[in-house]
This record gives C-alpha cells, sequence and structure tokens, in this order.
C-alpha cells in the first residue's frame, strides 16, 4: 500500500495564536477548523494545479462557482472564527470546495477507506447533491460518495454530515478531500452551503468519544509557580486515537454544559460561550502533551478534553487553584442536599463522605456564600433572592456541583 504526499485531517491548531502551532489528528497539517486561512474569494485549483499542492482551501474551478468565500466572521463559523461559502453556478454541474494538499511525513494512502466528516448550512435540503471523498490527482482521481446526515438537516442550522470511501490507486502531489456539490444538470441545485469542522481521518465514521483525562495521583494537577500556573493531567487508557487534548480557561467556575463545541476544531485564542449563563471560555491548549502552563490568573478554572482523531469531545475535568476538583464528579446520591427547593437554610449530609466546604454560585460563575468545613452542614441562604443557583461541594474524594432553587 503506497503512502502519498498528502495529510487529510484538518487540524491546522495554534499552540500560540499568531506565532507558533501546535496540532493534534490522525494527519496533523491541514486546516479543517479554516482558522489559519485568509478571509476573502477562494482561488481554483484543478486540472491546470499540474502536480503542485496547494497550501489553502481553494474551490476546482472558478468558473463553476457562483460563490466561492473564506469567511472570517465569529456570528457565521460554526466554531472559532472562519468557515467557507461555496454555491455552483447556475450553468454548472459539479463543484469543489478542496481542503489543502501537502507533502511527506503524514501521509493518505492508496485503497484505502476514509471518512471525510463535516458541518453544513443551507437554507435548501442538499439532498442527493452533496458529496464528501478524496481526490489524489488533479482531476482524475477522485472517489467521492453521497453524504449521510449524522443529525437532521434543518434549514439555516448546522448539520454533521459524512462519507466513507477507498482512495484511488492513482496520485501526484495535487491531492485533496472535498465536499462537492454535483447535480445530473444544470440548474437544479444553486444554494449557497456553509462549511467548517472539517476532518479526514482512516477508517469507518466515529462518534464514540474517548474516555476522560485523569488527575494525577499524588494530586498535582494545578501548581503556582509564581506567574505560572501548571496544569497536568494523566492520558486516558483508550480512545484518544491519533488525537490529543484541548483546555478551556474559564474566569469562573463553569457549570457542567459549559462545553466547546462537540467535533469542534479551535485554534487557541478562540473561545466558547456555551451553555449556562454564555459563560465565556477561551481555549489555552491544543496539543498532545499531558501538561500545560498557562500565565497564573487568580481565580481561573480550566477545562480538560481529551479529543481523537474525529474530533470527539471527552467529558471534561475540571481543574481549579482553590482545591484539587480535577477528578470526575462524585455521583448525587453520595451526598443529600435538602430541601430543595429551599426558603432559608440548606442541609447537606452524607454518611461516607467528610464535607470539606460548601460554596454558592450564580450561574455566570460568581461565587456567593462560601462556608469551609461547615459546622453541622447547615448553610443559611436566606440572604439570596430567589432564583437558580449552583451549589459546589468539596470532599477529599472529589466535588459535587448540582443546581439548587431558593424560593
Amino acid at each position: 500500500m503506497q503512502r502519498i504526499g498528502f495529510l487529510c485531517a484538518f487540524t491546522f491548531l495554534f499552540a500560540n495564536w499568531g506565532l507558533s502551532q501546535q496540532v493534534i489528528g490522525e494527519f496533523p497539517i491541514h486546516d479543517g477548523g479554516m482558522e489559519g486561512q485568509t478571509a476573502g474569494s477562494l482561488s481554483s485549483a484543478g486540472s491546470s494545479q499540474n502536480g503542485m499542492p496547494s497550501t489553502e482551501w481553494t474551490v476546482s474551478s472558478q468558473s463553476n462557482s457562483a460563490v466561492r468565500e473564506m469567511v472570517e466572521d465569529s456570528t457565521v463559523a460554526r466554531t472559532g472564527r472562519f468557515s467557507a461559502m461555496s454555491a455552483m453556478a447556475a450553468s454548472a454541474t459539479n463543484v469543489r470546495l478542496q481542503s489543502p494538499s501537502t507533502i511527506a511525513p503524514d501521509t493518505l494512502m492508496t485503497d484505502t477507506d476514509y471518512t471525510i466528516q463535516f458541518f453544513y448550512k443551507a437554507n435548501i435540503d442538499p439532498d442527493g447533491n452533496l458529496y464528501g471523498g478524496t481526490y489524489l490527482n488533479n482531476t482524475s482521481g477522485g472517489r467521492t460518495d453521497d453524504v449521510t446526515n449524522a443529525t437532521p438537516f434543518v434549514a439555516g442550522e448546522w448539520t454533521k454530515a459524512y462519507a466513507t470511501r477507498t482512495s484511488n490507486t492513482v496520485f501526484n502531489a495535487s491531492n485533496w478531500a472535498v465536499a462537492r456539490i454535483r447535480t445530473d444538470s444544470a440548474g437544479i441545485y444553486l444554494d449557497t452551503l456553509g462549511f467548517d469542522d472539517f476532518v479526514c481521518y482512516e477508517g469507518a465514521y466515529d462518534d464514540v468519544a474517548p474516555d476522560a483525562p485523569t488527575p494525577p495521583t499524588p494530586a498535582s494537577e494545578y501548581t503556582v509557580n509564581g506567574s505560572s500556573a501548571d496544569l497536568a493531567w494523566v492520558a486516558p487508557g483508550t480512545g484518544v486515537d491519533g488525537g490529543g487534548y484541548v483546555v478551556v480557561k474559564y474566569l469562573s467556575m463553569p457549570a457542567a454544559d459549559n462545553d466547546p463545541n462537540q467535533n469542534g476544531i479551535y485554534a487557541v485564542g478562540t473561545t466558547t460561550s456555551n451553555g449556562t449563563g454564555n459563560l465565556l471560555g477561551t481555549i489555552v491548549y491544543i496539543g498532545t502533551a499531558t501538561s500545560y502552563s498557562d500565565t497564573y490568573t487568580a481565580g481561573a478554572y480550566y477545562k480538560v478534553y481529551a479529543v481523537d482523531k474525529a474530533f470527539n469531545y471527552s467529558e471534561e475535568i475540571t481543574l481549579a487553584e482553590e482545591v484539587a476538583i480535577g477528578m470526575p464528579e462524585l455521583p448525587s446520591s453520595a451526598i443529600a442536599v435538602y430541601p430543595n427547593p429551599a426558603q432559608h437554610t440548606l442541609s447537606i449530609q452524607s454518611e461516607e463522605l467528610d464535607i470539606e466546604s460548601i460554596a454558592i454560585y450564580s450561574l455566570d460563575g460568581k461565587e456567593l456564600i462560601k462556608q469551609e468545613a461547615p459546622d453541622g452542614n447547615l448553610m443559611d441562604v436566606s440572604e439570596l433572592p430567589r432564583g437558580i443557583y449552583l451549589l459546589k461541594l468539596m470532599t477529599l474524594e472529589g466535588v459535587d456541583t448540582r443546581r439548587i432553587v431558593l424560593e
């Protein structure tokens, strides 16, 4: 099986925004999040390419394209700041959005199954007219197939799609992974499609997330050394599978649902505001190492995820300065909290665990009340307004975070 000069996973992810880069993924060169691209019209790369690799996203033909744009707008992109737009000209029956093509050391193999996975957005369902695949030379080596929607199509929303296809046997330096718009005759499908979070990996479609990382033993997951916050975690036993790790920094305690986009391809410096309170998180690390040193920020929280070659994200562990909380959440059955809803006092009881501290936070992560080793495990909440809050219970064995209602 012959390897060719083509890297097919689009994971051009930066460790220091604008300065250096750290990459993860099975083929860690291509820019599937498109965060390393330049906004503007896409050039074409086809038969005239004549065996020369491309370092940018392209289209197969400018004349076949009614729209061919790389867009820098975080409100348009699914993840990060950049996404691509493509539409077929009324006179055409085929146009391809093409990844960069590259050279060794990481190369695509001939006669091998690869899955092309991406998110697209359109106003009109492209059912039967949208394909994914690989081109191993400039025109004649293409192998594409109709995509399968992994999530239902909804007009104007992002749809996850994939196609698995065997690569060809003939190749040259002009080789791409592609999203292809194709019709049997001209003028059938003319809607503009947006594309983001585009990745290609060997084998069948993979939607199984890796196991979560774990904290070190003994606990040393967060150490302050002067102006540096040094984070560490332990790789999961299985599941990373050619991927790595993503670390998100929050300036207040995040809720369980404050997470990056599943299958999202970020760059360091981009942000996410998913989940409770639209709490802003900044991507501070993407890479394969199991440690990271950040500039120390008092009160910061870090979520660490394992990510595989298909950019499936694991459950997170959370690291913070005030206490070692980089372990999975305790089951809610381990600690009883009542009444809930409450009016004046919360009672927190556990037969097996010693509760070290109790804290209440607003939904945007602001600490409102904290008791160290509370006497009788009672907390006075009578001064708080009615509403929904986050309760964090710390024990030597771990952390329990849950919602409470005050009425």
